[in-house]
């Protein structure tokens, strides 16, 4: 899902010679809302940290803690540091911190990536590579190769930094691969395993980097640095056991690959106030070239206007623009971190950092969970792999599923066959029913069998009965109650019989279907086939259930038959006694 890039505003306290200098505050803070007033002007942030706002130290855990989190979910994080310089970006990333100093969210960030690490190391297998690079005059210098190390620290009799290639040895370039990941080519990554490591390469690449001293600062930052950490897991599926207890193979289930880039950008100045000249002065003009840079790729990625409209953005004005390019409306959680001094003297530019940063909360990222490609297409041709070769089995009719196929055409033979022999018990019970007027409904109701409109006639033809048969039950005669007896006994008998027959039947069909699901993965012309066995079977079901119904009204109705017939001639009896007593008389 598309999210902003959060921002929060960090103000520094006022420092000794701010103090001796007489400044006073001029920046306030909002009690208890994340906003910033300075003069008329009045900006909103995500938070705001130092001076009266919320406490420095909860900076990490509401801002970093939820990107380094967010790395086990392979989700890739930026932190960027901006501000003037003298402002305390370095000192709040934590990039020239030693031990026993103030910690920074960089060692931060690090305890807290180790401490996830040890709670799932049992889990999932990972691998950490840190790099360290700095872009010093529109140079990309590797901080960890101890080459480009010892040919930067040769210096000219001004104390400037000397020449920064090495004979022999290709120049960093910046590389973007086929999916529009941005890349550096030639730049030293090194694999660490503990924490000490990687404080250890931290500190390493802060003592190489480039400083000077200021006016206004007297260890400024002259070059752009950024640290990045790159996590890779691994989660391991159990695997899949043989019979004998061997492994067959081990799949990987998930492989995920992050990065976290720590970014500690040079700060804005001016000649005038720093009074910087001669390769200071070029340095100082570099700096605040890629800074603008990153000026005008904030301002049309926060243009709505613009970004509907597809507009150009200047990745390529610089190469600090370049290595944020993912960052920056990419595939990145991006938080910023401006930087301000709460003096007077430095208002204006003060002003200028709140307006660069408020700019950039517009700006719309994409982060995305990156997966490895290539373990994807594994997958992918794994699976048609075994589509084939089923396929393949099925085409030349034996192999290893040719035995099961058979032994499922049998059960299905077996079935028609139980089938055809419970419809002749059902004819053969007609033999049963002697009465003229049920018997034409009897053979309609056989030779409806197998067609639908047939049974449709005799359910329709035996409603007339209902009325008929009541009555008649009503009106049955006490001298024919053991034979109605009897024959309700037999035709009990016989309705059992066809019940467990049609139960057998019934109980064979489902589990014909549960079969016929397991074989559903071979191929789609052997789920038709056997599916359409099995609709048949179920037709057939449904007939001789609905016959079963028919043939028990009818009996019923052949009983009420007889039972109307001996009423009747009772009443003739009796009228022929009366008669005879009459003539008697």
């Amino acid at each position: 899902e598309d999210c902003c890039v959060k921002v929060a505003v960090h103000a520094r306290p006022l420092i000794g010679d701010e103090k001796l200098q007489g400044c006073k505050d001029c920046v306030t803070v909002v009690p208890g809302k994340p906003q910033v007033q300075i003069g008329t002007h009045s900006f909103t942030f995500d938070h705001v940290y130092g001076s009266s706002g919320t406490p420095s130290t909860a900076m990490f855990d509401e801002c970093v803690a939820p990107l380094v989190e967010g790395l086990f979910q392979g989700y890739n994080a930026t932190v960027l540091a901006y501000g003037q310089t003298g402002s305390g970006k370095t000192y709040t990333m934590g990039t020239a911190c030693k031990e026993g100093t103030h910690v920074g969210i960089i060692p931060r960030a690090m305890a807290a990536l180790f401490d996830k690490i040890e709670k799932l190391k049992n889990q999932v297998d990972f691998q950490l590579r840190v790099s360290f690079i700095e872009i010093l005059k529109e140079e990309v210098r590797d901080l960890l190769d101890p080459a480009t190390v010892a040919a930067g620290k040769v210096e000219n009799g001004n104390g400037h930094a000397g020449k920064l290639s090495v004979p022999g040895k290709p120049p960093v370039q910046i590389r973007e691969g086929s999916n529009g990941v941005i890349t550096l080519s030639g730049s030293t990554e090194v694999h660490v395993t503990t924490q000490k490591e990687m404080t250890t390469c931290l500190e390493q690449g802060s003592l190489s980097r480039a400083t000077g001293s200021t006016n206004m600062n007297n260890q400024s930052s002259r070059s752009h640095a950024i640290f990045t950490i790159t996590l890779e897991q691994m989660r391991k599926a159990d695997p899949i056991m043989a019979s004998d207890g061997m492994p067959i193979e081990e799949m990987n289930d998930d492989y995920l690959c992050a990065k976290l880039h720590l970014v500690d950008l040079a700060g804005s100045e001016r000649a005038k106030r720093t009074g910087s000249d001669g390769l200071r002065f070029k340095e100082g003009v570099h700096i605040n070239r890629g800074l603008l840079a990153l000026g005008n790729v904030i301002s049309a990625l926060g243009d709505e206007k613009k970004r509907k409209e597809g507009a150009h953005v200047p990745y390529r004005d610089s190469k600090l623009t370049r290595l944020l390019q993912d960052s920056l409306g990419g595939n990145s959680k991006t938080v910023m971190i401006a930087c301000i001094s709460p003096a007077d003297i430095n208002a204006e530019e003060t002003l200028n950092t709140l307006k660069y940063a408020n700019r950039a909360r517009n700006i719309q990222n994409k982060p995305i969970v990156n997966r490895n490609p290539i373990a994807d297409e594994m997958k992918r041709m794994r699976q048609q792999l075994e589509y084939l070769q089923a396929e393949l089995v099925l085409a030349r009719g034996g192999g290893v599923g040719s035995d099961d196929v058979q032994g499922l055409r049998e059960r299905i033979s077996w079935l028609e066959h139980t089938n055809e022999d419970l419809c002749r018990e059902l004819y053969g019970l007609r033999n049963h029913v002697h009465s003229d007027p049920c018997e034409p409904e009897l053979h309609k109701t056989v030779s409806g069998y197998t067609k639908g409109e047939g049974l449709k006639r005799s359910l329709q033809s035996t409603e007339p009965f209902d009325v008929l048969m009541t009555d008649s039950v009503r009106e049955g005669n006490p001298k024919d109650i053991d034979d109605e007896v009897a024959k309700e006994w037999e035709h009990t008998m016989l309705q059992d019989s066809l019940g467990k027959e049609l139960n057998e039947l019934n109980k064979q069909l489902e589990k014909k279907e549960s079969e016929m699901k397991g074989y559903g993965h071979d191929t789609v012309a052997l789920k038709q086939h056997f599916g359409k066995k099995l609709m048949e079977l179920e037709e057939e079901k449904r007939a001789v259930q609905v016959c079963h119904k028919i043939f028990k009204l009818l009996y019923s109705v052949k009983n009420s038959c007889i039972s109307t017939k001996n009423a009747n001639l009772t009443r003739k009896f009796e009228h022929v006694s009366e008669r005879e007593g009459q003539v008697v008389g």
